[in-house]
């Protein structure tokens, strides 16, 4: 059996740290990622097999 995997953008969102030189950190199942924007967080989701909410 398979497991669905979901999460509300809005609580990724809250999951990315901003940081001082610009950008954000965001880490997602203990793998941690270098953005520019937010908006590259349903692309590593779904990547991750997450089904995102909006």
């Amino acid at each position: 059996m398979e497991t669905i995997k979901t999460a509300s953008f809005e609580y990724l969102i809250d999951l990315a740290k901003e940081n001082p030189n610009g950008g954000y950190t965001f880490v997602l199942d203990g793998t941690s990622y270098q953005i520019q924007d937010v908006l590259e967080i349903s692309r590593i989701a779904t990547r991750h097999g997450y089904i995102v909410i909006y």
